[in-house]
This record gives structure tokens, C-alpha cells and sequence, in this order.
């Protein structure tokens, strides 16, 4: 039996001792953890660099759960022999994007995203004060950074609303923890890859999930970015 005094007296709030709810069990953290592989669908076979592809993880609550708060990020893109890298990054509305130039020669940035364009000069690396260019990016989707004068420069950032975001090589094991139980959506991105949407459940030591993405670029590692490398088709030069 329960004597008096194991809650709180009448109009008042019921409350267990502190050494009752220390001998309670305490409630584990629910996670999600998979793997991605890439299914290449195109003409050629795939070859061993294919392993190598980026993909990108984001999971979004579905049933309104809280998410962690954090400060704005800043993610650094270099360009190096006229190529910027990293070619692909995601990141999460409101954090920046800082290009840094490692060339001596100007590259004249193009950027695309939700259907509005514009430039912006970035001067070569001698120049300290104007070798660099910082966006900051408030709008959910993908923004496409390009260069005007070196049409193999080319970058892909993916802008979603969560804090909860991992890159890996495809093949390679992800891990989102410390996680409020439920349903949640989980996005994949990887370039030349088709984007795809998951229903996923954060649960407490769930088993690992197999998921893929379809590429209909074909196999050949080298070839994932060339649909992109084009670039003046898509801004009209």
C-alpha cells in the first residue's frame, strides 16, 4: 500500500519522490541507420570509382518532433585548378557558404536557385581582400554555383530545414542518434542520382536500413558530374 505522504496533499500537484523516479528506468534516445548504394541504370558497367560517390542525408520529423538547436554554419567551397570542391554539400537553410579562390586567375561565380540568378566576381588568390565570396543561404532546395569563364567549375548545394545532416560515400554506414521516437522522413541526394524521399521510424537499436538510390547516368565514376559540366546551356550563353 501507499502511505500518506507519497504524493502531495489534496489541490496540489501529484508528485513522485525523487527516489522513486531515480529508480526509474530512464528512456533511451531512438535512432536511425542504414547504408545507401548507388544503382546505376545507365549504358556502361559500373567500375570501382563509383564507391566513391557523395550522398547526402537529411531527416526531417514527421510527427512535429522538437529539433536540437544550432548556431549558423559556415561551409567552405575552395576553387583549385579551376574546379571547386567540395562539388557537392549540403547544408541547413540559414547557414553561409564561403567561396575562397586558389587561383591566380578571376572566376566570375553564376548562381541559380529557386529560379532567380545572379553573379558576383571573385578576384585571384593574391588579392586577399576580394578572393573571396560569402552567401548565405535562406531558402530551402538546391542552388547551383557555376563559373562564366571555366565551364568545368561547378558546384551543387542542397539547402534543407533540419539540423540533422550527413554525407557519406555510398556504401558507407550512416547514423542519426539521440533522436525522439516516431516517424520521421529521411531525404537522399547524390549527384547524377535521382532525389528520393523515405519514410523512416527512429526507434531504440533498430536494425540497419538498405536503401538505394538510381543513378541513369551509368557506372562510370568520371561521368557522374559531366551532365553538369556544361554549363553554359543553363544560363543562356
Amino acid at each position: 500500500m501507499i502511505g500518506k505522504g507519497f504524493f502531495s496533499r489534496p489541490g496540489r500537484r501529484w508528485m513522485l519522490p525523487a527516489a522513486l523516479l531515480a529508480a526509474l528506468p530512464a528512456t533511451r534516445a531512438a535512432e536511425v541507420r542504414g547504408t545507401v548504394v548507388i544503382d546505376y541504370q545507365g549504358l556502361f558497367a559500373a567500375d570501382g570509382s563509383t564507391r566513391a560517390r557523395p550522398v547526402s542525408l537529411a531527416l526531417v520529423p514527421a510527427e512535429g518532433q522538437p529539433v536540437s538547436r544550432r548556431a549558423s554554419r559556415l561551409q567552405h567551397i575552395e576553387i583549385a585548378g579551376n574546379r571547386m570542391h567540395p562539388a557537392f554539400v549540403t547544408v541547413r537553410k540559414g547557414d553561409r557558404v564561403e567561396f575562397v579562390n586558389r587561383d591566380e586567375v578571376l572566376h566570375e561565380l553564376f548562381i541559380i536557385s529557386a529560379g532567380k540568378q545572379r553573379a558576383t566576381r571573385i578576384a585571384r588568390a593574391s588579392d586577399r581582400a576580394a578572393s573571396r565570396a560569402r552567401f548565405r543561404l535562406d531558402h530551402s532546395g538546391t542552388t547551383h554555383f557555376f563559373c562564366r569563364i571555366h565551364k568545368k567549375s561547378y558546384a551543387r548545394v542542397d539547402v534543407v530545414d533540419t539540423p540533422y545532416l550527413q554525407t557519406v560515400n555510398a556504401g558507407q554506414p550512416f547514423r542519426f542518434t539521440g533522436l525522439r521516437p516516431g516517424r520521421w522522413k529521411l531525404r537522399l541526394a547524390s549527384p547524377a542520382a535521382e532525389l528520393r524521399w523515405v519514410d523512416v521510424t527512429a526507434v531504440t537499436s533498430p536494425p540497419p536500413l538498405e536503401l538505394r538510390l538510381v543513378s541513369h547516368g551509368g557506372g562510370r565514376g568520371a561521368s557522374e558530374f559531366r551532365p553538369m559540366s556544361d554549363v553554359a546551356q543553363l544560363y543562356g550563353q
